[in-house]
């Protein structure tokens, strides 16, 4: 049987840019990882000739096809009659499909809407795939010595119905092939420089390397000697790694407070409470965040958080000192252990002389004193926003993990910033 995997992403809105679509991109990995062979990933248009005939090519060039995108109720939603098309399949009528969706309908005293009637047609012999978080079904269609696996677009239910249906019938193996590293504070190259220093030149070659505004990934082959890799990366790279794993940044800072019984609150300007929704969409984060203070004007500031006039007269909303007060004003407010707080311009408007687009301070507030960080991020308001917010993230991590010589301690509000260590580094991204 051929073994060649293929991954076909439908939708205009994927070609115009309209979605961030990473469907291609997260199976790609998924099955990789798994040992799995994957050579081709395409992007389609909602077009029912180009769906028909790279569907038909598809059947004889790949041993499993993997379909997201179009499996909806609307008029744009071709992919099950485009494959109908290109196999020349028979129907059949599945009215279980319809009676689910309508039941699902029922139970919210709506009505269903009329297009999806048609789920109910599927290939004679179609095996139906369960949606345990929409209402789109999937399918498994045989087609001589093809499979195909046809999945909705939404990334959660896509992603819910590969690894609870399509990743087992695939056969794999349950264990990643690679071992995934995560790291924070360091830009690509020094995490790459690290690694030439910690493994052979034979297993550098098979490393990969991903970076993104939350940190730099990568992985290390399992085998051969791959925890031995993973020990002297660890060496290498010290406090930079986050966890080992598919853990995000902002689960691994939740589970450090919990662990260690600690409570977190937020005082933010810049991030206009980004940094309280990242922590609370970590399930258990109830047992350790407190509250949230948005203080985007001055005059919050000074009436929620007790900044001082003075502060924001002389050194502006976006500097050291402010930022300071808003962390020590929201730690005596909230009672917690530590409140995180941010100041700063995300632009594209709003620079003046002497405080450019991009500049942020983070600061922390905790058991082991008061710290801020100076940056100055690239990229555009959402990208400047994200990127306070996991530094802010990664202060807290360092004082949870007791690494405090990656923090300045601000002695006093007049204190000058101190850049030291990954803080330097994590400027530069």
């Amino acid at each position: 049987m051929n073994g060649k995997i293929e991954i076909i992403t439908i939708g205009d809105e994927v070609l115009r840019g309209e979605t961030q679509e990473n469907n291609g991109a997260w199976l790609s990995r998924a099955l990789i990882r798994a040992g799995l062979d994957v050579w081709k990933i395409t992007v389609l248009p909602d077009d029912m000739e180009i769906l028909v005939a790279e569907l038909r090519g598809a059947a004889g060039r790949s041993g499993t096809v993997i379909v997201t995108g179009g499996l909806g109720p609307t008029v744009d939603d071709l992919t099950k009659e485009a494959l109908i098309r290109a196999l020349g399949c028979a129907i059949e009528r599945r009215d279980g499909i319809v009676q689910n969706v309508s039941a699902w309908f029922k139970a919210r005293d709506r009505e269903m809407p009329a297009g999806y009637g048609d789920q109910c047609r599927v290939p004679v012999g179609a095996e139906i795939i369960p949606n345990p978080v929409g209402l789109a079904v999937g399918l498994r269609v045989r087609s001589g010595e093809c499979d195909f696996f046809l999945l909705p677009g939404v990334p959660a239910e896509m992603r819910a119905m590969f690894e609870s249906s399509v990743f087992p019938a695939l056969g794999g193996p349950g264990v990643d092939t690679a071992i995934r590293m995560r790291t924070f504070g360091l830009i690509e190259t020094e995490v790459e420089d690290a690694l030439r220093r910690a493994v052979p030149e034979d297993v550098f070659k098979m490393i990969s390397i991903i970076c993104s505004p939350r940190g730099v990934d990568f992985y290390i082959p399992r085998e051969p000697d791959g925890a031995a890799h993973v020990k002297s990366a660890e060496r290498e790279l010290g406090s930079h790694i986050f966890t080992a794993g598919d853990a995000r940044f902002e689960a691994v800072v939740v589970g450090l407070l919990i662990s260690r019984r600690m409570t977190v609150a937020a005082a933010e300007s810049i991030t206009g409470g980004l940094i309280a929704s990242t922590l609370v969409s970590v399930p258990g984060s109830s047992d350790t965040f407190r509250e949230g203070f948005v203080t985007y004007s001055n005059e919050a500031k000074i009436e929620r958080l007790g900044v001082s006039k003075s502060a924001l007269e002389e050194h502006g909303a976006v500097s050291e000192e402010v930022c300071v007060e808003m962390a020590v004003g929201a730690r005596a407010r909230a009672g917690t252990e530590f409140v995180l707080s941010t100041t700063g311009i995300a632009g594209p408007t709003g620079a003046v002389p002497g405080k450019p687009v991009g500049l942020c301070f983070v600061g922390m507030a905790g058991p082991s004193g008061t710290f801020c960080r100076k940056f100055h991020f690239p990229g555009d308001r959402e990208l400047v926003r994200v990127r306070a917010v996991y530094n802010a993230l990664d202060m807290l991590r360092l004082a949870l993990i007791g690494e405090m010589g990656r923090l300045a301690p601000v002695r006093g509000t007049g204190a000058p910033a101190q850049e030291r260590g990954g803080e330097a580094k994590g400027r530069k991204r």
